[in-house]
């Protein structure tokens, strides 16, 4: 690839997430690529001036819940070998994944690829052969705007604006959050032509949420309920703090098949990538859908690739794959309208969020999103949280089975066993992906 391709990394905090996001990236066919591992540094609490209503706000309220402090083992876990790769550091701030694309476009390092492939930590490359379809087919298309489709996205304006919810009556945190919501939006539209695409959004449709993974048929409803609901009872738990409780031994039934399953397949000599069918699943259930508002369908090397026109649609974490000549024009309208002013306002990564799905409208490209993208957080029916290493490992275990058998030992990831065609992991990832006294050989 060349200078084909840069991959950036926003890492911030448990080492289990990124973990997950270099298992998938290593078995891909990508190491000519340069990558960029962005340390989020700091616990959100910025001493910059624009804060101090804020951090004054917060002394009495509540912080911002999304924040959270930087793990230095992170950096034990990105430090892979024969790749080159470049670390960087960002001071963590409410701009979140957003706001450290927002820099590193800032500082121009992606001027030297035709192609930025932007992953936040925990984003699982749910396709064995993720990397070489975007790319294959953002060259025979020609296309320049590709965002996850795990929890793909439309909100109401009106809903998510909340004016009227953040009034007199509403606690002084929700009021100043839907504030730093409008102050953004209005940053972005000093631009005419972004205030006409901002104009479009309008409030006449349901939320909505989509998740584009692989794997989505029309037949296995029961299998998926079943699963979903032994997962719900039985699987982790979230404590408080951030830490987590591994679920009883019922929760890890379906964990351990996904995990016997994909070794099995290893020793029978390759991977079988799940389906990468053109359905979803629908928020809050496991019924397959069609594509919702889909203006085109296309696949390459097994991943599945579809078209919206309307700006309200956006993929919730802001992974993307941009091409050079999109983030051209992009960074002359920042640095044109003074756009980076956003990055100095507290809760800026909310309104960022639903921002990007108004680009390609705003700078004339077509949006595009793909479902080789996962980003393990909530469960698709139950919305109970499931970004826990048990639930991580079982994800890659069903994505790249027959590639990658992925345990877990505390809070860290293992790799027990992958496809010979790889070569000898141990020599590229660091030694905590072997650790716990459970590793094995590769098989």
């Amino acid at each position: 690839m060349g200078n084909r391709l840069a991959i950036v990394l926003c890492v911030h905090h448990k080492p289990w997430l990124v973990m997950g996001t270099w298992l998938t990236l290593i078995s891909q066919e990508w190491r000519d690529a340069d990558v960029f591992v962005a340390y989020n540094v700091g616990d959100g609490t910025s001493t910059r001036e624009s804060y101090r209503a804020y951090r004054e706000l917060a002394a009495r309220e509540a912080i911002n819940r999304q924040l959270s402090p930087f793990d230095e083992r992170v950096r034990q876990a990105c430090r892979v070998q024969g790749v080159h790769l470049t670390e960087l550091e960002y001071e963590n701030d409410h701009a979140l994944d957003s706001g450290t694309w927002y820099k590193f476009i800032r500082d121009g390092l992606w001027r030297n690829y035709d192609y930025v492939l932007f992953l936040g930590e925990g984003m699982l490359l749910a396709h064995p052969s993720l990397v070489r379809g975007l790319l294959a087919f953002a060259d025979r298309r020609g296309v320049h705007f590709v965002a996850s489709g795990h929890e793909k996205r439309r909100l109401p304006r009106q809903l998510f604006l909340r004016e009227t919810a953040a009034g007199a009556t509403a606690p002084p945190m929700d009021r100043f959050h839907a504030q730093m919501i409008a102050e953004t939006f209005a940053v972005f539209c000093r631009d005419p032509e972004f205030r006409a695409v901002y104009g479009r959004w309008d409030s006449d449709f349901p939320a909505e949420t989509e998740h584009h993974v692989p794997g989505v048929t029309a037949s296995g409803e029961l299998w998926r309920r079943l699963r979903s609901r032994v997962q719900g009872r039985w699987g982790s738990t979230g404590l408080p703090g951030g830490h987590w409780a591994p679920g009883g031994l019922a929760g890890q039934v379906p964990l351990a098949l996904d995990y016997w399953r994909s070794r099995a397949r290893i020793l029978m000599g390759g991977p079988t990538p799940v389906a990468a069918a053109p359905l979803a699943y629908g928020g809050g259930g496991y019924d397959a859908r069609a594509v919702a508002g889909a203006s085109a369908i296309d696949q390459e090397c097994g991943v599945t690739f579809h078209r919206v026109d309307g700006p309200e649609w956006f993929g919730c974490a802001t992974n993307h794959l941009l091409s050079r000549v999109f983030l051209e024009q992009f960074a002359a309208r920042l640095d044109r309208f003074g756009m980076y002013d956003v990055l100095d306002l507290p809760f800026a990564g909310s309104a960022l969020e639903v921002v990007w799905g108004m680009l390609p409208a705003w700078l004339g490209v077509e949006k595009w999103f793909t479902n080789g993208f996962h980003r393990v957080r909530k469960n698709f029916a139950t919305y109970q949280r499931e970004d826990y290493p048990p639930e991580m490992a079982a994800y890659i275990n069903r994505y790249h089975r027959g590639g990658l058998a992925v345990g877990w030992h505390g809070d860290l990831l293992t790799l027990r066993a992958w496809r010979s065609d790889l070569g000898n992991l141990r020599e590229v990832l660091p030694s905590v992906y072997f650790s716990g006294g459970r590793n094995k050989e590769q098989t």
